[in-house]
């Protein structure tokens, strides 16, 4: 006689808890929740939605539309709102990207709408300091990328070479390229310039359109907590619309990246809060209140001296950095970010800000109870040493110097590598060849225990790997973590971004190394 599992629905009541605190719907699935000091980084989920966002997505649910219907009438509100001509929300801001090039492109013209991703010969032109790790976005509709070092270099080029040039909100500040400029040889060659935006928050009246941008790529799921997987378009409406065509619901090159129309009305009105003022100016109390509460927490300790980063042209908001001695006997920033990933309540820091002996925490998602307990764990983590602190490193079992052949294997597929290693002491230094590219290894040797990390070059992205394994005499073993990531983004989470494999490696022999 068989026995039937009864499994009840999620979130039913027989299922959950009688006292039903935050994340509790993610514990039910298996998974811990996070204490986010990250941000808005999409990673970790954005932002969460405000209650008049979900009223708003819950009363569209309610009832059917057409979908174009709705783009229009959302069009015509997104330019009263903002002072753009129109604007379109997208499957967030990497498809607006996307559906941006491909307006750029192609239009709406149904002969060449339907070709797309095609190469029709033409570039989009970014500027050489500015590249970002969403290239790709262009790549897709089928044009190439080409990096430009100053702004007269436009000159070089025609709506009959370039489609576009696409600059970076978030560098322009920083960047070689003037916005200025970059814009005046834009508007000479009839180019359009758009400029994403995603990673700040939304300005209106935007200096960038004033300035002679055709089109602004914003996020719908930071700042302004919209839908976590929406995006806005904003700008020229020629090519709003356009690009609106050439994605959902229509039968074109961007019908992959739908947005639902529950999803177009809440992070419509998400930014009509925002640029209303109403949300910013409640929220920046908060961020105050939990950067306070996480001072107060910190003095307590003379080891730990803390730092207001105010709001700039980068971040809206405020953010905290934490820094302490350089004493052997504390933890360095990655260990104790390390710590409170696996710590309950788990705590999440933003990881291409760390520095050694410094961390910064961004209060934008945090409650003043979250931030009081932050600081609680922080401090925690820098009274205990590092583990095996005071004790000599474990003598190496073999040296592993030599040339090696290196097998991955991928979660489908394989790929043969080689090392060429050298070792002093603990320590091991010396180079990766992959499949299309090289770069240098790294890592230590504890007994029989490899690490060592690779970072192939690659444009812009640099490839991770982090091989963690056994030697036996001529044979390694292991797993690799797999990733990617610019310079500005090299953190730990990209750099694992892609999964996990299996390695091997063989070391040739003296034969083999003549041959």
């Amino acid at each position: 006689m068989s026995v039937r599992t009864i499994i009840s629905p999620l979130g039913d009541e027989r299922s959950a808890p009688a006292a039903r605190t935050p994340g509790w719907i993610y514990r039910e699935l298996g998974v811990e929740p996070i204490i986010n000091c990250t941000g808005v980084r999409t990673s970790y989920g954005g932002c969460n939605q405000t209650a008049e966002v979900l009223a708003a997505m819950i009363a569209a649910s309610e009832a059917f539309v057409d979908v174009d219907e709705l783009q229009e009438a959302i069009g015509h509100r997104l330019s009263r709102l903002t002072g753009a001509e129109w604007g379109v929300v997208t499957a967030g801001s990497v498809a607006a990207l996307s559906l941006a090039v491909a307006a750029c492109l192609v239009g709406n013209n149904p002969e060449k709408m339907l070709l797309l991703p095609h190469d029709f010969g033409k570039t989009v032109l970014v500027a050489d300091d500015q590249r970002m790790p969403y290239e790709h976005a262009i790549r897709a509709v089928g044009c190439s990328v080409t990096p430009i070092k100053a702004s007269s270099e436009i000159e070089k080029y025609s709506t009959e070479s370039a489609a576009a040039i696409c600059l970076v909100g978030h560098d322009l500040g920083i960047s070689t390229l003037s916005f200025e400029e970059t814009a005046d040889f834009a508007n000479r060659q009839g180019i359009p310039l758009i400029v994403d935006a995603a990673g700040l928050a939304p300005r209106f009246p935007n200096e960038w359109l004033a300035g002679g941008a055709d089109l602004i790529v914003h996020s719908g799921g930071k700042y302004i907590r919209g839908p976590q997987s929406t995006g806005f378009l904003i700008g020229n409406e020629a090519l709003c619309r356009a690009a609106f065509l050439n994605g959902p619901p229509h039968q074109s090159f961007g019908r992959s990246m739908k947005v639902g129309k529950d999803e177009m009305v809440a992070a419509y009105v998400a930014l009509e809060r925002w640029v209303q003022d109403q949300e910013l100016t409640s929220r920046m109390l908060n961020w105050r209140e939990c950067i306070k509460a996480m001072i107060e927490q910190f003095r307590l300790s003379p080891l730990v001296e803390t730092e207001i980063l105010e709001p700039d042209g980068a971040f809206c908001n405020p953010r905290l950095a934490i820094s302490w001695a350089d004493l052997d006997y504390l933890p360095t920033a990655y260990l104790l970010a390390n710590r409170l990933s696996k710590s309950r309540p788990r705590i999440v820091l933003h990881d291409y800000w760390l520095r050694p002996r410094r961390i910064i925490v961004d209060p934008t998602n945090l409650s003043i109870e979250e931030a009081r307990i932050v600081a609680d764990s922080i401090l925690t983590s820098l009274s205990d040493p590092p583990d095996g602190h005071g004790r000599p490193p474990e003598e190496p079992s073999v040296n592993v110097g030599g040339t090696w052949d290196l097998t991955i294997s991928f979660l489908y597929g394989a790929s043969q590598h080689r090392w060429g290693l050298e070792q002093l002491g603990n320590d091991i230094t010396g180079r990766h060849v992959g499949d299309l590219s090289s770069g240098p290894s790294r890592g230590r040797i504890l007994g029989p225990v490899v690490s060592l990390t690779s970072e192939l070059a690659g444009d812009p992205m640099t490839r991770h790997y982090a091989f963690e394994g056994t030697v036996c005499g001529n044979t390694m073993s292991g797993s690799v973590c797999l990733g990617a990531a610019t310079a500005k983004h090299a953190g730990s989470t990209f750099k694992r971004q892609f999964g996990a494999a299996t390695w091997t490696a063989v070391r040739r022999s003296s034969e083999q190394e003549r041959e």
